[in-house]
């Protein structure tokens, strides 16, 4: 792994401090799954012992009105965000693959893409969400003093088996690949990509 850059540590960035959140009025505790969302992304909320084994995905609303964030979270549409999100996240993948040759593949990467983005993923169990009100902090602060900005948000987790999501994104990968015309190279290249494409997924 490459050295980390000589200038990390004074681009930290300090943690925002939640100053009220939906279990306040009755003295109950942030949950940890919170916390590990705030801090670490979705990536924190699967190393949670209850979430081992499982692919999760947050849904995030963000607002200066704690009402309007509650109603914008409400008005959501879960599974167009599930598939969006995956989308995302499967082009991500494709941006890092190691191929020899991209253009070989970019019909395969924009059908994978598009495909993925239309699907209807079923398995995805409805977590538990919560609001926080948060207080974020400048990059490079050193005191709390350096204020940048003060935000509601609305978090809620889908989580689903990784086996379950992978035996449906295997399929999609699969029919997206049956629609591209293959030489023996774009084939050998396709199959590469599959085979890596669950690591770090």
């Amino acid at each position: 792994k490459p050295a980390p850059a000589p200038n990390k540590m004074e681009e930290a960035v300090l943690v925002p401090d939640i100053l009220e959140h939906k279990g306040t009025a009755l003295g109950a505790s942030v949950p940890a799954w919170v916390m590990a969302y705030v801090e670490n992304g979705p990536a924190g909320v699967e190393k949670l012992a209850e979430y081992k084994g499982k692919y999760v995905i947050v849904l995030d609303s963000e607002g200066m009105s704690k009402q309007g964030t509650i109603a914008a979270m409400d008005n959501m549409d879960a599974p167009v965000q599930i598939a969006r999100y995956l989308s995302t996240r499967v082009q991500q993948k494709f941006a890092g693959a190691q191929v020899g040759d991209r253009n070989e593949l970019t019909e395969y990467f924009e059908n994978v893409v598009k495909t993925v983005s239309e699907a209807k993923f079923s398995g995805f169990m409805t977590g538990p969400d919560w609001w926080v009100y948060l207080q974020y902090y400048k990059p490079g602060a050193k005191t709390k003093t350096e204020v940048d900005r003060r935000v509601y948000r609305v978090i809620k987790i889908y989580s689903i088996d990784s086996a379950i999501l992978q035996t449906q994104l295997t399929k999609y990968l699969n029919d997206a690949e049956a629609k591209v015309a293959k030489t023996p190279e774009k084939q050998r290249a396709i199959d590469a990509v599959q085979s890596a494409f669950y690591e770090g997924f």
